[in-house]
């Protein structure tokens, strides 16, 4: 892949440029440092990026963003980050939930009230999950019965501890034989601890092969059940918005989670 001279020149880069696999294929490595191509809402990006150089990890690492020449993490559409070595592994739960704990307590003080809002498909279906936004009409009925089903088991309750959470950390935790572990995309919303872990971990049955019985290493308490269930609606909306009127597709994903809500019945 070649990127013009402009943008690794914004961040003084030099090198061959090599995609990389994972996540939506489209960051590339040059040299020591990260390239990844970002959506039209430069403001969030900016704020994701000043939020994530705030956190200082202890027992984990994280692929910190690099600011441009024009002072900016964002330019013409481009954002870095330094380069970290790690590979993703199956499995691992326990460990995994380890790491997401240690992030989770280092961003617990984080302030979260001028997060701007995203307009991607995943912070509607976060939205949606939460009962912030009604379900859409467009998306197929089959879809659209499955996940009405699900939300009617849900009530919002007014005891939640809320703050800045990884909304995607089942393929973000990477590991490496001689350092901790790393996170990478830092994808936030703001919501319950909880909420984040039984996403990790419902991702990773779902996706990853990890066996049912794995949702015991969820902290037990009050919320867990109602934590599973929002995780699973988040990932059936994000599937019915990006499948639209493809009802084949949607019930692919959707029995991918079946088990799990089979599980909780």
């Amino acid at each position: 892949m070649n990127l013009s001279k402009d943008i690794l020149n914004a961040f003084t880069l030099k090198g061959e440029c090599i995609p990389l696999s994972g996540g939506q294929h489209t960051s590339v490595r040059v040299g020591d440092f990260v390239l990844k191509p970002i959506d039209t809402n430069i403001r969030y990006y900016e704020w994701l990026m000043t939020v994530y150089s705030a956190i200082h990890p202890k027992g984990y690492r994280l692929a910190k963003p690099v600011k441009s020449e024009q002072d900016t993490f964002v330019y013409k559409g481009w954002c870095c980050t330094r380069y970290e070595p790690g590979e993703f592994m199956n499995g691992k739960l326990p460990e995994k939930l380890e790491v997401a704990r240690l992030f989770h307590t280092d961003v617990a003080e984080l302030p979260f009230q001028d997060m701007p809002s995203a307009d991607h498909k995943w912070a509607k279906a976060h939205q949606i999950a939460w009962q912030k936004e009604d379900l859409l009409r467009d998306i197929t009925g089959e879809a659209y019965t499955i996940l009405a089903d699900l939300l009617s088991g849900l009530t919002l309750q007014d005891k939640y501890s809320l703050q800045i959470i990884h909304a995607d950390l089942a393929g973000n935790i990477f590991f490496d034989v001689a350092l901790p572990p790393l996170i990478i995309d830092f994808s936030p919303t703001i919501a319950p601890v909880a909420y984040a872990e039984a996403i990790l971990v419902c991702d990773s049955i779902a996706w990853h092969g990890s066996p049912l019985g794995d949702l015991n290493y969820l902290s037990h308490s009050e919320f867990t059940r109602e934590m599973i269930l929002r995780a699973i609606v988040f990932r059936l909306t994000v599937a019915a918005l990006s499948v639209q009127q493809n009802e084949s597709a949607f019930r692919k994903e959707y029995k991918c989670f079946q088990p799990i809500i089979q599980y909780l019945t």
